[in-house]
């Protein structure tokens, strides 16, 4: 049966929901009662003439005889006759009421609306900005990187979308960013998933887009952001979109399917890769941070000068007085690091470089034509039988020792200590499958002094990696469980050969200056090696298919090689270095020595990347060369 309403239910129902329409609506009800209350009160002065010194007066005179007493309470005061005093004090008490009714909702309004732009829910009116969608770990240094390539640029934006308390974000940004630069941040609050709170960061105008994995957050999760992207971007948009996503397989999904320009990051397998090649040679985790850092130098390309057409790649190392050339990008868009000497530079090809900025990337030298004779012979180095130990577990942990197993002769060891409380032998065995290596695990606490001793008894190891048990804790714990593994190994290898192997992985950049005084290996900030990648594709998207060759499992490796492997003992110039590693395959891009560690324009460790070609280094025993070679 149908339910009847009475006109006092009816005319409640709809005054209910004007009012849910928020505080605009009801000022508009209060000023419609307020116009209705002003001809109501002028018609029965009107009609019963009770004008000043209660004499008959017009409507019109009614009517501002009515407002002004309602907008200012001192005027009846003056009024003349007592049926006009009462009505004038009628009058004004109900614009008391009215006004300042009216004043405290507007009152309540701008309060709301400031509270509503703290609470990031307005548009974001900004062209060429760098757009994030998502919070993670990584946030803060991608926006620090970003601050720093936006130098050059004065008033560019940073937006970030989050589904967290954008106060809080904006709170803990300005708390351990101080310098903003030249750069704004802008912080909005909504899910990345709903189009509407998309749109209103304005992704079509933006200059690039980078989406994080959050907390918890699954790939499904980036996948749906990224979907929602496709819907608010342009058509054929080429806007770089940066996701960071954990399964290569939806990773290349996702770069397939999508009609964008896409470019993922799985910082699982890039930091595997980076943990196993640094653990094995000290200095690399510098050299890697400096190719993808925006201080310092970067990669660049440059197009090949007329002079140089016709010429080799080996010709072309020659060729730039302030960059180092690594490689080749060809008419056909093909990357060819560590490109072979002899192939011919065609129109359309490009020279990849390690320089200071592109406005110094030049081709600027005649042309020294190689001499095909010199070319020789790289003998590789015999895998040794090596014995590694590496300190933790984490989902890390079977991606690195199979990195590891492509690097040592069979019948090698790899020890690993895991916390029985946490996991079990079962576990390791399932997850690390081998071909070189036989798999011996320890159990024990990382922590402990007796545990990590009992383990380094049963040494020599050749190369100790200290994972973060970032499966087991949070970022902070699992850093501070790391510290204190390395200050306990650092005690216990003092003065022994482990002593200048260890290796420790922390996530939070920040922590790594409480380990105190360190060489240039002991550290693997693989939080900001992530962000520094995703950053560096974010301005410079072209580069995706150069990292993917330094990253992928399948490409060419930086490495470090003795210098007695390609020159003499004694002085020599850059030059000389970049001649004698390209007649033997492989091309120069820095060197470590002992003379340099007091070098200002040096890494730490005494490591030069990119030096001039005529600066003369004295090598001595130990010291070693930076150089790009096929795996």
């Amino acid at each position: 049966m149908t339910q009847k309403f009475s006109l006092r239910h009816r005319l409640r129902y709809r005054f209910d929901n004007a009012l849910s329409k928020g505080i605009w609506a009801v000022l508009a009800w209060l000023g419609l009662l307020t116009v209705l209350f002003i001809v109501l009160i002028s018609i029965i002065i009107t009609a019963i003439g009770i004008g000043p010194n209660d004499e008959p007066t017009n409507f019109f005179e009614a009517i501002w005889l009515t407002i002004s007493r309602s907008l200012d309470a001192g005027t009846f005061t003056g009024d003349q006759g007592n049926q006009f005093r009462l009505t004038s004090l009628f009058v004004t008490l109900v614009g008391i009421f009215l006004a300042a009714t009216i004043i405290g909702l507007i009152s309540a309004g701008i309060d709301s609306q400031i509270e509503s732009l703290r609470r990031g829910k307005s548009l974001v009116a900004e062209t060429g900005h760098s757009l994030i969608i998502g919070r993670s770990e990584e946030l803060i240094a991608i926006i620090s990187e970003l601050i720093e390539a936006n130098l050059s640029e004065r008033g560019k934006a940073i937006a970030i979308l989050t589904p967290d308390d954008p106060i809080e974000v904006n709170d803990d940004i300005r708390s351990l960013i101080t310098d903003f630069k030249t750069s704004r941040v802008v912080v909005r609050s909504g899910k990345a998933t709903r189009i509407n709170d998309l749109a209103q960061l304005n992704p079509a105008s933006a200059r690039s887009i980078i989406v994080l994995r959050g907390e918890g957050e699954s790939d499904a999760h980036v996948v749906k952001v990224v979907l929602a992207l496709a819907q608010v971007l342009p058509p054929g948009s080429q806007t770089p979109v940066v996701v960071q996503i954990e399964d290569s397989d939806t990773a290349l999904a996702l770069r397939e399917a999508i009609e964008l320009n896409v470019l993922t990051v799985t910082p699982r397998e890039v930091i595997a890769r980076i943990s196993a090649q640094v653990s094995r040679a000290s200095g690399l985790g510098v050299i890697y941070q400096e190719l993808l850092d925006f201080e310092g130098d970067e990669i660049y390309f440059t197009p090949i000068t007329d002079n140089y057409l016709g010429k080799t790649c080996g010709d072309l190392l020659l060729a730039s007085s302030t960059a180092t050339i690594i490689g080749i990008r060809s008419a056909a868009g093909e990357i060819l690091l560590n490109a072979p000497s002899a192939r011919v530079l065609v129109h359309g090809d490009s020279a990849i470089g390690i320089a200071e900025d592109d406005s110094t990337f030049a081709l600027d030298l005649p042309v020294k034509v190689r001499n095909a004779d010199s070319a020789r012979t790289l003998q590789p180095t015999e895998k040794k039988l090596e014995r590694t130990l590496i300190v933790g577990w984490s989902d890390l942990t079977p991606l690195i020792a199979e990195e590891i197993d492509t690097h040592v002769a069979p019948n090698s060891e790899l020890h690993v200590l895991i916390d029985a409380e946490h996991h079990d032998s079962q576990e390791v065995n399932d997850a690390v499958k081998l071909v070189n290596q036989s798999v011996v695990v320890q159990h024990g606490n990382s922590i402990s002094k007796n545990d990590l001793g009992r383990v380094l008894d049963q040494g020599p190891f050749d190369h100790i990696l200290l994972l973060s048990e970032r499966s087991d804790y949070e970022a902070e714990e699992a850093d501070s469980r790391t510290l204190l593994s390395l200050m306990q190994l650092r005690a216990l290898t003092r003065d022994t050969p482990n002593a200048e192997n260890i290796t420790a992985e922390l996530m939070d950049p920040s922590h790594v200056d409480l380990g105190g005084k360190q060489t240039s290996h002991d550290f693997i900030v693989s939080q900001k090696l992530i962000s520094l990648l995703m950053a560096q594709l974010s301005e410079s998207p072209h580069l995706s298919a150069v990292f993917s060759e330094l990253f992928d499992s399948g490409g060419v490796v930086v490495a470090l090689h003795p210098v007695e492997r390609y020159l003499d003992m004694g002085k020599h110039t850059f030059e000389d270095v970049i001649v004698a590693c390209r007649d033997l395959g492989v091309t120069a891009i820095g060197y470590r020595s002992a003379d340099a560690l007091d070098d200002p324009l040096a890494l730490s460790g005494g490591i030069r990347v990119n030096p001039r070609k005529a600066q003369m280094i004295e090598f001595k025993p130990g010291d070693t060369l930076a150089v790009i070679s096929t795996n």
